[in-house]
């Protein structure tokens, strides 16, 4: 019996749903499980029924967003919070203030026709499955979490840091060798370090570990470099918000 799929698009920049559709020939091999009833990205065809599973991208910051999540809530049995925006909230989500104290820095207004909120992961307003973090995610990442879900199997959940791919990978560390900042001690892995393979400091997109992390001692680390407190701290909340604490 084929497994009733939706994706719902909150505010973002829509990569996460792409890169669903960037799946190419595997998308096939997902059909072969799911029968599709909502996904804007790929199709205007919509068709209001009880989900198997439901997959949100981007993060609230509006009254639609908020009243589509809830949707997908209600009308799913299993929900993934795809990508950064839905698991932490990302770089919309780092912005500082109020929502009525922004819009009148930028329009001269507090007046709020579109209904805007303070943007938030969707992991505040409603439960959450499975989060699947990555600004983007590895594209397979969530095509195994897919097929482990059609095939009954719990999807496995990682719970290990940037560091360690790199030790696996025998990549040469950036921030001990070279001083290049990088997030990798306190950033939840799963990205195969493709940051540090190219010789850059992981930036820490996939979001602060959900525990062990020693964002104190990176802190320290980063200022012992010459790095200011308040890059540090901007560096630490682009991603995260404000998650990280030292």
């Amino acid at each position: 019996m084929m497994l009733k799929l939706g994706v719902f698009e909150l505010t973002g920049c829509g990569g996460c749903a792409l890169n669903i559709l960037f799946l190419y020939e595997k998308l096939f091999d997902l059909l072969e499980f799911y029968e599709i009833k909502e996904f804007h990205m790929a199709s205007s065809f919509k068709e209001h029924d009880h989900l198997d599973v439901a997959v949100v991208t981007g993060s609230v910051s509006t009254q639609r967003d908020l009243d589509l999540l809830k949707y997908a809530r209600n009308h799913s049995n299993y929900l993934i919070a795809l990508g950064t925006c839905a698991t932490h909230g990302s770089v919309q989500g780092s912005v500082e203030g109020k929502i009525r104290e922004k819009l009148e820095k930028v329009y001269g207004t507090r007046a709020n026709p579109m209904k805007a909120l303070d943007s938030k992961p969707i992991t505040e307003y409603v439960a959450v499955d499975y989060a699947l973090p990555g600004c983007p995610y590895d594209k397979d990442e969530i095509y195994q979490v897919l097929m482990n879900l059609a095939k009954g199997v719990e999807p496995p959940r990682k719970d290990y840091p940037v560091c360690i791919e790199c030790k696996l990978n025998e990549y040469e560390c950036v921030l001990v060798k070279k001083g290049i900042p990088c997030l990798g001690p306190i950033t939840l892995g799963g990205c195969n370090a493709i940051c540090v393979k190219s010789g850059l400091g992981c930036i820490g997109c996939r979001g602060p570990l959900p525990k062990d992390a020693n964002p104190a001692e990176e802190f320290e680390i980063l200022k012992k470099l010459g790095y200011d407190e308040e890059y540090i701290r901007r560096k630490f909340k682009t991603f995260a918000r404000g998650e990280i604490r030292w």
